[in-house]
């Protein structure tokens, strides 16, 4: 079965309907800095606005925000249609990526951040302070999981998905075909 792109679109739409449905639910129901227990103390819905990027890293503004969301979906929507098409794996990775950056720019251009909800709290990473050659790192200490949306677990699982298909294509797929000139006697 061959899949046209359209399928593969249709998952970047649903992706950004879902992301966007849950987005304006959390919106409707809790105030930011407000949280919901959902799975006791494990997941929690807590609404949140990050004006910043992935995992709260500030580097800029919105404006910037917005035109590296605008860059990055394009270069994902370039490289998907270049893409042969014997590379399912790979375009449903590109897909749910261009879907999470869509839905993610979404939220740039009406709120100028972004609504951030699912809560998960994890095992304690904690790292202390040390120093390499002349580097002195701090530490490190986490209890809960960033907060994150529907749009940033695609483009995660999309991006994690796409490097294993680079590392692995050759593995995974024979060279294609190619029309080699008759012999001459």
């Amino acid at each position: 079965m061959r899949l046209k792109n359209g399928s593969y679109l249709l998952l970047a739409v649903l992706i950004i309907l879902a992301d966007q449905l849950s987005k304006l639910y959390i919106y409707s129901v809790l105030v930011p800095g407000e949280s919901m227990p959902v799975l006791d103390n494990f997941l929690r819905f807590t609404f949140i606005y990050n004006p910043a990027g992935v995992f709260g890293i500030n580097v800029g503004n919105i404006v910037l925000y917005t035109i590296l969301s605008i860059l990055a979906a394009a270069v994902v929507a370039v490289y998907f249609f270049k893409m042969p098409g014997r590379y399912k794996f790979a375009k449903i990775c590109l897909a749910t990526v261009f879907g999470g950056a869509i839905g993610n720019l979404i939220d740039r251009i009406f709120y100028g951040k972004v609504i951030d909800f699912i809560d998960v709290n994890i095992f304690d990473i904690v790292i202390q302070p040390f120093s390499f050659l002349f580097f002195k790192f701090g530490g490190f200490t986490l209890d809960r999981w960033y907060i994150f949306n529907i749009a940033d677990a695609a483009i995660t699982l999309g991006l994690i998905g796409f490097v294993v298909f680079l590392l692995f294509q050759d593995k995974l797929y024979k060279p294609e075909p190619t029309a080699e000139p008759p012999e001459i006697d």
